[in-house]
């Protein structure tokens, strides 16, 4: 094997299966009939919503982190293209869940995933370059 097959291979395992593994998760939670964090109904939904938000959010990040190492495209390109697909996984799910006994797909929880998606992208753009190369 020539080094530079070696060196894209060595890419997309470092870069990408955090991606696919970060979505695996995501699914197998969204698989669950119902996750309680608390028998107090607002808490309970702060938690779960929070949960959504920092969810996108990591995923969001780790897409840009695999798009910026993969491809040789503009910042703000990778930037939107990592946030397209974030809320494209965000809607597979929530339709996802609509196969799920006692779930339902919810437009709520799809704009949660956005901002929390959005909410990463705003950080990678105001990150202190130090911090962007540990993230890189």
């Amino acid at each position: 094997m020539s080094e530079a097959v070696f060196q894209t291979s060595k890419k997309l395992i470092v870069y990408w299966v955090p991606v696919f593994l970060w979505m695996a998760l995501i699914f197998y939670l969204s698989s669950f009939h119902k996750l309680q964090a608390s028998e107090v109904g607002w808490q309970d939904f702060i938690f779960r919503k929070t949960a959504h938000f920092t969810e996108y959010f990591i995923l969001f990040v780790l897409f840009f982190r695999a798009n910026s190492t993969t491809f040789k495209i503009k910042p703000k390109s990778i930037i939107l293209w990592s946030l397209a697909l974030t809320i494209l996984y965000a809607l597979s799910d929530e339709y996802h869940q609509t196969f799920v006994s006692g779930r339902t797909g919810k437009i709520f929880d799809i704009s949660i995933d956005a901002i929390g998606a959005a909410a990463g992208a705003v950080s990678i753009k105001i990150l202190p370059e130090r911090i962007s190369k540990i993230i890189l």
